[in-house]
């Protein structure tokens, strides 16, 4: 039995082949891309510059190598129920910028369980009706719900809890995010005794956040803020800018608390035996 093969002729696209090689070329010569004469180079630069959304904490936002959170792309966040307190806090503040410019703040929200609160997520910001909810029977199929989100072009963010995700499937789920300029989110929660798992290679960060005590309130009575320990692990280094190219690849850690009336995450400052001037707890992983 013979096959027949049939071959289709390969067109490279010429304009994409003049920026890159120009971009090669700025490389080369430490020329800023923003210099270049192509008008496509200088739009993608401004594109860039338009998806980085503030967290409102200048210690956090300092660390990262965009001066802030970028949108249009994959990011992992991993740890015990933290975890999940912090993505709510992104997701808060990510519908919140969208809303000002009158964005879909629909978010796609995919899991295996039916353990998601509308109470416990309206006491972050977060309206329910926002939410499109996707259950799933294993990561297989959260991912493929999560892809085909992330295409839409008409959601706010994506967010996948999952236990594994191989290498080729994280790499589709960000080119897709970053293609169709939508924020996608991998939830990977354990108990904190479990918390060190397999980092996702294509993921632009990666967050480990745990739980730890909150203070107890002034009358005495009842529980303290949500207090967590917030560890920036990782970060691209092939989006980090010149000045910060040294210092964008060591992780950093500190401990931050959310009030749920302000809507507001700030560093814990301590204010034992120092000065009364606000410090962030920077720290060096091991």
């Amino acid at each position: 039995m013979l096959a027949t093969v049939i071959r289709n002729s390969f067109r490279p696209d010429q304009k994409m082949i003049s920026l890159l090689r120009q971009k090669i070329q700025a490389i080369e010569n430490k020329t800023p891309l923003s210099s270049l004469a192509n008008l496509n180079c200088r739009k993608f630069e401004q594109f860039e510059l338009k998806n980085i959304v503030p967290l409102g904490v200048p210690e956090v936002d300092a660390a990262l190598p965009w001066n802030g959170f970028p949108t249009n792309g994959l990011h992992e966040i991993f740890g015990d129920t933290a975890a999940f307190g912090f993505l709510v806090v992104l997701i808060t503040r990510l519908t919140e910028i969208l809303s000002q410019t009158r964005h879909s703040t629909q978010v796609l929200w995919c899991q295996q369980g039916r353990d998601l609160c509308g109470q416990g997520l309206a006491q972050f910001g977060i309206d329910p009706n926002q939410i499109i909810l996707v259950h799933g029977k294993n990561d297989r199929e959260i991912i493929w719900a999560m892809e085909e989100g992330l295409r839409s072009s008409s959601l706010a963010a994506v967010i996948g809890k999952l236990h594994k995700i191989p290498p080729i499937a994280s790499r589709r789920l960000h080119l897709a995010a970053e293609e169709n300029e939508t924020t996608g989110l991998l939830l990977r929660t354990a108990p904190s005794n479990m918390v060190r798992q397999a980092p996702t290679s294509s993921a632009l960060t990666r967050w480990c956040v745990t739980s730890v005590p909150s203070i107890t309130p002034a009358h005495g009575v009842g529980l303290g803020v949500p207090k967590w320990h917030l560890e920036l692990q990782r970060c691209r280094l092939s989006a980090a800018s010149e000045g910060k190219l040294e210092s964008a690849g060591q992780p950093r850690s500190w401990q931050v608390e959310w009030y749920n009336e302000t809507s507001d995450l700030s560093v814990v400052t301590d204010l034992c035996n120092r000065s009364d001037q606000s410090q962030s707890l920077w720290k060096i992983a091991n």
